[in-house]
C-alpha cells in the first residue's frame, strides 16, 4: 500500500514536470510566498497585535497564536521523526534542505488563513460564503504551488492540510474557552 502511494507521488510530481511553464514557475514562486515562514509569522504577528489590544479580541488573539505556534512546532517535529526526502533530479525548480513531509507551507497556510477565516465569518457572517471560498481557494493554492515547484509530494501537502486543520480546531477551542470571547469591528 504503502509502496503504491509513493509511485503515485512520484507519478503526479513527474507529470507536473512534463507541463511546467516559465510563466506558471514565476506565478507559483509568487503565490508559495503567502505559506512561507516569512509571510506567515509577519500576517500573524499583525493580525495578532490587532486582536490583542482591541476590546474583547484577546482570546482570539490568544487561539490564532496557539495555532501558528503549535502547527510550525508540530510540522517541524514530524518532518524530523518522519525524515522524507524532497523529491529529486529534474523536479524542484528551487532548492529546499529541510525534509518533505509534512509540507510546512501547506500547514503554515491552512492553519493561518483557516483561523482567520474563521475570525472574518464571526465578524461578517453575511459573508460566510466568499469568506470561506477566498480562504479555500488560496490555501488550495499554496498547497498546489508546492506540488507545481516540485518541491512536495501529494501526500505532503495533504498531510500538512490535516494538521494545520487540526490546528485550527484547537485554537478556536481555546479561544471559545477563554473569557471577551466578542470581536469588535
Amino acid at each position: 500500500m504503502l509502496d503504491t502511494i509513493l509511485n503515485a507521488d512520484l507519478w503526479f510530481e513527474n507529470y507536473l514536470l512534463s507541463i511546467r511553464a516559465p510563466f506558471f514557475l514565476h506565478l507559483f514562486n509568487w503565490i508559495t510566498f503567502f505559506g512561507s515562514t516569512v509571510a506567515i509569522i509577519v500576517l500573524t504577528g499583525i493580525v495578532g497585535l490587532y486582536l490583542f489590544y482591541s476590546r474583547h479580541a484577546k482570546a482570539h488573539a490568544i487561539g490564532l497564536t496557539t495555532t501558528i505556534i503549535g502547527a510550525a512546532a508540530s510540522s517541524y517535529i514530524v518532518k524530523i521523526l518522519v525524515g522524507r526526502a524532497r523529491p529529486g533530479g529534474l523536479i524542484p525548480s528551487i532548492i529546499e534542505t529541510s525534509p518533505s513531509f509534512p509540507s510546512g507551507h501547506a500547514t503554515l497556510g491552512m492553519a493561518l488563513y483557516g483561523f482567520l477565516a474563521f475570525l472574518l465569518c464571526k465578524m461578517y457572517p453575511k459573508n460566510t460564503t466568499l469568506i470561506v471560498t477566498g480562504a479555500t481557494l488560496l490555501i488550495l493554492a499554496i498547497g498546489f504551488s508546492r506540488l507545481y515547484l516540485g518541491i512536495h509530494f501529494p501526500t505532503d501537502v495533504l498531510a500538512g492540510y490535516l494538521l494545520g486543520g487540526l490546528w485550527v480546531i484547537i485554537g478556536i477551542k481555546i479561544a471559545a474557552r477563554l473569557p471577551a470571547n466578542d470581536i469588535v469591528r
